[in-house]
């Protein structure tokens, strides 16, 4: 009995020191993963929040670009560190629904291995054209897609990637006939698309943005349920008979697995509170994409779900890492 009683009052000092230092933490910088290179929209994001978080938390959050593999090698790396709650994952949907049903082995389980903070935006995608394309509007494009003379090709930013899978879910419902132009990333995807050398590609509004605003590329539809703003004359997919084609992309912070429920909990309410602030929020509304903010257990649901929509699409069309 006397073992019991000393076990059971060492189990209570144990979970006693860990709750004071969870309610301590931060004590030291934060490191943010991000699995992409510097400079897109995902690591774009993460730098704006980072700021906000480190005045929030009053330690600095540093942003880590670990590139490659689409996004694995980063998630990797946050999935096998120690859960204190100072190494962290900030991604889009590739590293966490669509890598892990199109390489032959995984290092690491996204559901068991990370453990979900927040979704933190919602990223609806574009179909767009070159601004000199003959292609004024979609049924234009359809039109000259539909039937076995087409020769219509599209861009992507590589195989497997979510504007892949995107074009190929707009492919299927509208019954296109379009073949598939792989590209490493989508910088030289666009740059093709805007010479004429692709017909069309489908991509992340923030990331096509700018070339529709500045006249060197033309939008034709978004993948949204409902109208941008900052594109308020473009049809969603919806309005044009293809509701089943809308999907989105999505950015979230996860951390590693074990990481403590308190830690999870005020990292959730201080990134709610930094994408609510208003400079932020007009700083998306620009960029078109939705402030989300879901909860740590609802983000890991949603999770669950796109890796299986995904999943599913990407084995359906052959998708490979390469």
């Amino acid at each position: 009995m006397n073992r019991l009683i000393q076990s059971a009052a060492a189990l209570a000092l144990a979970v006693a020191a860990t709750s004071g230092w969870a309610q301590a933490w931060p004590t030291k910088p934060i490191r943010v993963i991000v699995p992409f290179p510097a400079g897109g929209p995902v690591d774009q994001t993460a730098r704006a929040l980072g700021s906000k978080l480190s005045t929030s938390l009053g330690q600095p959050v540093l942003i880590d670009n670990k590139g490659g593999a689409g996004g694995l090698l980063g998630a990797d790396a946050v999935a096998k560190s120690p859960a204190d709650g100072y190494t962290l994952l900030f991604s889009s949907a590739g590293a966490l629904a669509i890598v892990p049903h199109i390489v032959p082995t995984m290092p690491y389980n996204p559901q068991k291995d990370l453990v979900a903070v927040t979704q933190a935006l919602k990223v609806p995608a574009v179909l767009v054209v070159s601004a000199t394309s003959n292609y004024k509007t979609f049924a234009d494009l359809k039109a000259a897609a539909t039937g076995d003379a087409s020769k219509i090709n599209y861009a992507s930013a590589g195989s497997g990637t979510t504007p892949h899978l995107q074009a190929e879910l707009l492919k299927r419902e509208a019954k296109l006939n379009i073949n598939h132009i792989p590209y490493r990333g989508a910088a030289p995807a666009l740059t093709d698309l805007m010479g004429g050398q692709v017909d069309m590609m489908v991509v992340d509004i923030p990331v096509a943005l700018p070339f529709i605003q500045s006249g060197k590329l033309r939008a034709l539809a978004v993948t949204n349920t409902k109208r941008i703003p900052v594109l308020k004359d473009v049809p969603t997919v919806g309005e044009l008979g293809y509701p089943k084609a809308e999907a989105y992309n999505w950015y979230g912070m996860l951390a590693p697995a074990r990481t403590s429920p308190e830690i999870i909990s005020k990292l959730y309410t201080s990134v709610d509170a930094a994408l609510r602030s208003p400079d932020l929020k007009q700083q998306f509304d620009q960029q078109g994409v939705e402030v989300v903010g879901s909860k740590p257990e609802a983000f890991g649901t949603f999770i669950a779900v796109e890796s299986e929509r995904w999943g599913s699409l990407a084995k359906a069309v052959g998708a490979k890492m390469e």
